[in-house]
């Protein structure tokens, strides 16, 4: 993949994301790259290898950081978005007002922009395609993802748990995050092994 630009939720949020990646596929997976963890993130670029510092210099000096809500659960046909909460990104908006810079700044060849802004929960292979939808009917029936409103006023809930608390819970419930941090990030091979290679602070 390359080099890619991650906003980041604040760390507190970020491990409660993590809590409603951890649903374990019906089947041992078939593919060895099904299911591998990662940290909880929104792509805002990607460019190849040597695209670091265009990528980096791309960011609007004195960015902000920005508050990001969460529309909807969808499952994908692609390995990176195969189970993912797809993020508000509405026109105007702080995130597809960075999104759009990004775009300009970036120009043809530089870097691309994801076309549906989002946040990935699961990585799965084409090889265990059929897990997709399951995993995403099990955040439902488990109630980790909760569903609300119909079109533009689509909204999802995490409920956060830890299955390896054995209290009883009350879930911790998210609506959105806060993207305080953009990490440039190395993608190249296994998943687990991806590189930070800078964390930059978002002015609050």
């Amino acid at each position: 993949m390359g080099i890619s630009l991650w906003l980041v939720p604040r760390p507190s949020q970020a491990e409660k994301i993590k809590l409603a990646m951890r649903v374990t596929p019906h089947a041992p997976p078939r593919a060895p790259s099904s299911f591998p963890p990662f940290h909880p993130h929104v792509t805002l670029a990607s460019g190849p290898s040597s695209s670091a510092p265009t990528l980096q210099a791309a960011i609007p000096t004195g960015q902000r950081a920005l508050n990001v809500g969460l529309q909807s659960l969808e499952v994908g046909t692609k390995y990176f978005m195969s189970v993912y909460v797809a993020v508000r990104s509405a026109p105007g908006s702080p995130l597809e007002t960075l999104r759009e810079h990004l775009r300009a700044a970036l120009g043809p060849g530089e870097g691309a922009v994801p076309p549906i802004a989002h946040l990935s929960l699961y990585y799965i292979d084409d090889e265990d395609a059929e897990e997709r939808e399951r995993t995403a009917e099990t955040l439902r029936s488990e109630l980790r993802v909760l569903e609300s409103g119909t079109g533009e006023e689509r909204a999802v809930r995490l409920a956060c748990v830890d299955d390896e608390v054995e209290a009883e819970q009350v879930p911790e419930i998210l609506e959105g995050f806060d993207g305080e941090e953009i990490w440039v990030v190395r993608c190249e091979g296994p998943v687990p092994e991806w590189e930070v290679l800078e964390k930059i602070p978002l002015t609050p």
